[in-house]
């Protein structure tokens, strides 16, 4: 069997542009101190990880970081859901990614999981409004573990009860989506122009291409 496990913002939906801005936004508004929105300096590169490290490097006390978490987190699903509200036609997936999950779903040799750096309730929310089918999928976020190695070891935990697998693939478009797959050992394919990868495609809309790398 062979798992192929996307990442969501910028895999799948086009939600970067707005995404990180809102992240930012939140984090200023509810703590009030700045936040290095290029996310190189960061340690985890995922809502959990980052927002932790903040609460760290602004000496934040450990008795106030939950309460300070949680609102972040609360005003962030608010940005987010007011964002995609905004959107009539709602968001934009990745060209060709409603169409790839749907031909890698009837794959039989093909076990698909999603492992996201965003947390759960906004990961959902984008996926729904951008008509891409994700119900029933190995899933895991960063609502569960900060580290991105960690939520991509928990997705493919959840996917291993479909069977043992003999490749593990990972699309993602961050420089992190590619250091996390070489250090789990997994073959990584770049979407789009962020990453320089010798393995990737603009976007998942060459579907033979896509599944002829893959070898399905």
């Amino acid at each position: 069997m062979h798992l192929v496990m996307f990442d969501i913002d910028g895999t799948l939906v086009d939600s970067r542009g707005f995404d990180e801005d809102l992240f930012a936004r939140a984090i200023r508004r509810e703590i009030g101190v700045p936040v290095d929105e290029t996310w190189q300096s960061y340690q985890q590169c995922t809502d959990s990880g980052v927002l932790e490290e903040v609460l760290v490097q602004n000496d934040m006390p450990v008795s106030e970081r939950l309460r300070a978490s949680e609102r972040v987190k609360r005003c962030f699903i608010q940005l987010v859901q007011d964002h995609i509200a905004m959107q009539p036609a709602g968001l934009a997936p990745i060209p060709g990614a409603p169409e790839l999950i749907c031909k890698l779903r009837s794959t039989s040799e093909v076990v698909i999981a999603l492992a996201t750096g965003g947390w759960r309730e906004t990961a959902e929310m984008k996926l729904y409004s951008a008509g891409i089918e994700f119900e029933g999928l190995p899933f895991a976020t960063s609502s569960e573990a900060a580290a991105r190695t960690e939520i991509m070891r928990l997705a493919e935990q959840r996917a291993g009860v479909y069977g043992r697998f003999t490749r593990r693939t990972y699309f993602g478009d961050a420089p992190w989506d590619r250091k996390a797959s070489a250090d789990l050992g997994y073959d990584f394919l770049a979407v789009g122009d962020r990453v320089d990868h010798p393995s990737g495609f603009k976007d998942l809309s060459d579907q033979e291409a896509i599944l002829g790398v893959l070898g399905v």
